[in-house]
């Protein structure tokens, strides 16, 4: 009797946990709206987009052309209130002098209310290999692949993803992870609660982050490498270590590295250390100031 009113009760359970599962789902409805340009490039000219609750997509091509693609997306359950957003979603294009200007808004009449769909734009960019490129987005995610002469990346709450790029680059992001495989050249990071992960580095990488986990592996011999962190977790994967000089400055920081490599040590406190290692003019230099955290290096 009780395994009765038991299977009874599991019954009435499993019946209103599906009718709540189906009041849940709610069909989102979907608008979008593409557009698409090309304009000539002459050299000397600077790409340069300012985006919003965009993932760019960013690579080269042999034409002498900036050539783009953009889609407005709103998502809503009510279509007429997504339709409505989406004539909100506006953009300008422009070239004066050497630069051309690409950028995505919100534009509301009087009295207009802010969109209440979720709003999105994707970018697709292809520019000659020689444009200088430079992208500031807010909310989303930047891919850039195949770049190699200069790059300017300042974005917010985006994630960055880097595919063979050399030439002269500068990222700049504030709550937004850095992952990148194949970068060479000269190297300048600043990152703010953004976790980094770099494979296969050459050149000079200038690293300053705050509250970060960092990985480098796969390092070239031909590099010039400068950490400067805060509370942070830094791995360097050198392989052979003894291809390095390593410069030592870290203070609170918990240290592991390969027992056969032997520090010269200038000072050698609780809270501090100095040290180097292989400080030779022959060797390509990994230098590591680290205030609080854990460092690890590995074969």
């Amino acid at each position: 009797m009780q395994k009765h009113i038991y299977n009874i009760l599991l019954l009435f359970l499993v019946q209103g946990l599906g009718c709540n599962a189906l009041q849940a789902q709610v069909k989102v409805q979907v608008v979008s709206q593409k557009i698409s340009k090309s304009v000539d490039w002459k050299q000397g000219m600077t790409f340069q987009l300012v985006a919003e609750r965009a993932d760019v997509f960013c690579t080269t091509h042999q034409l002498s052309t900036i050539a783009f693609e953009i889609v407005f997306i709103a998502k809503h359950e009510n279509k007429s209130v997504a339709e409505a957003d989406l004539k909100k979603m506006k953009w300008v294009f422009e070239v004066i002098n050497k630069k051309a200007f690409l950028r995505n808004y919100i534009e509301l009449a009087r009295n207009e209310s802010k969109p209440e769909s979720d709003i999105k734009v994707v970018y697709h960019i292809k520019v000659p290999e020689n444009c200088a490129v430079n992208i500031k987005n807010y909310f989303g995610k930047i891919e850039i692949e195949n770049l190699n002469y200069k790059l300017n990346i300042d974005s917010e709450f985006s994630i960055i993803n880097l595919q063979n790029v050399s030439g002269n680059t500068t990222i700049s992001t504030t709550f937004g992870d850095i992952s990148a495989n194949g970068i060479s050249g000269d190297i300048h990071i600043e990152s703010n609660r953004s976790d980094i992960d770099i494979h296969n580095v050459a050149g000079n990488l200038d690293l300053h982050s705050n509250l970060a986990e960092i990985v480098l592996c796969e390092i070239d011999n031909n590099v010039g490498i400068t950490i400067d962190a805060e509370k942070s977790k830094v791995k360097i994967r050198a392989g052979d270590y003894n291809r390095f000089s390593f410069n030592l400055n870290l203070t609170n920081v918990e240290m592991n590295k390969p027992d056969g490599m032997l520090l010269d040590f200038t000072k050698n406190e609780k809270e501090s250390i100095k040290a180097g290692f292989n400080t030779s003019e022959d060797h390509s230099k990994i230098d590591v100031k680290l205030n609080i955290g854990t460092l690890t290096i590995e074969k």
